[in-house]
């Protein structure tokens, strides 16, 4: 089978496809035949050598996939050959024409569901645990999110407009901007331009917003801080941009006549609750079967052009989900 492989960290040039063999299904685990792949932020982290959870080398990138059931190991109940799954794991080893996975990592999937579009999925799971796992117990009405163009923002967009709040969208170009208001988004701000949190601000009638899903962090971490509605909460699911210059706890201090919040947010927080995690997933799958969202795709690639998707996700040019397809 084709695989795309890393055998050091680095740039997209570290990424080679190889020929593996077919691998068999072990105990407690299925063979799954992938139909589409999905291109994330993880796969950047994993391939440059930043992600915490990364695997020996060397290792088949990308969480994300989805295909039919192509084997049954022994042991296995509830799946069957030619069943629609999604495959979602944080281990890598999705960039591949075959998967044996482990049956915690599979999801059978509705008929319903087009396979290309269910790779978005692990976006909109993490986007429902962003908002009714890690900001619980806040009313939201009115969010923000950064990096709102890509696969997380928009998933995030989607989620909030089915919820009926109000999302603020950030993005660094004119023609992101135009993308995510297209898709839904109620307002959006150039943050390569504008002073986010004084437009944020001017757009909630001075109010600020409820919750910041923020996966940049950075210098301009403050700027998440100070567009906080009083009893607002920032969620950072990532650190894209690296971490503030600012000391954390003074700068929330500085403003604790808002009594504002800040919560980091990993997945594998359900490491050791998959019942949770299983809940979040089935939930979305759900609302995917029921029609409730519409992920945007930015194109599909063959998996033999893995190296060219990483180039595209280092240029941050992708908007919406890209796809590989095997």
């Amino acid at each position: 089978m084709k695989a795309a492989q890393i055998a050091a960290y680095g740039g997209p040039e570290v990424i080679e496809i190889v020929d593996l063999p077919t691998p068999e299904p072990g105990e407690g685990e299925v063979l799954v035949r992938a139909a589409a792949i999905g291109v994330g932020k993880p796969d950047f982290l994993l391939r440059s050598g930043i992600y915490k959870w990364k695997p020996p080398l060397p290792t088949i990138l990308g969480n994300e996939m989805s295909g039919h059931v192509e084997a049954v190991g022994p042991g296995v109940s509830g799946l069957n050959e030619g069943q629609p799954v999604l495959v979602f794991g944080t281990g890598g080893g999705r960039y591949a024409e075959y998967n044996t996975v482990s049956t915690s990592l599979v999801t059978p999937l509705p008929d319903s569901v087009d396979l290309d579009a269910a790779v978005s999925i692990p976006n909109y799971i993490i986007a429902w645990a962003l908002l009714f796992e890690a900001a619980r117990g806040i009313d939201v009405k009115t969010a923000y999110v950064n990096g709102a163009a890509g696969g997380m923002g928009t998933a995030i967009i989607d989620l909030c407009r089915s919820q009926d709040i109000d999302i603020i969208a950030g993005a660094s170009s004119d023609e992101k901007c135009a993308f995510v208001s297209e898709f839904g988004a109620t307002h959006t701000i150039n943050y390569s331009r504008d002073a986010v949190a004084e437009k944020a601000l001017e757009l909630t009638g001075g109010r600020g917003v409820d919750l910041a899903f923020d996966q940049l962090i950075g210098p301009r971490f403050t700027d998440s801080l100070d567009m906080l509605a009083p009893l607002g909460m920032v969620v950072s699911y990532n650190a894209l941009a690296g971490f503030p210059e600012d000391e954390l706890f003074a700068a929330m201090r500085a403003r604790v006549g808002k009594s504002l919040a800040v919560r980091c947010f990993s997945w594998h927080v359900f490491d050791d609750n998959p019942e949770k995690a299983q809940q979040n997933i089935e939930a979305v799958v759900e609302q995917f079967a029921a029609g409730t969202f519409n992920p945007p795709i930015h194109d599909r690639l063959p998996l033999a052009e893995a190296r060219h998707a990483h180039e595209l996700l280092d240029a941050r040019a992708i908007m919406g989900k890209l796809v590989l397809k095997p």
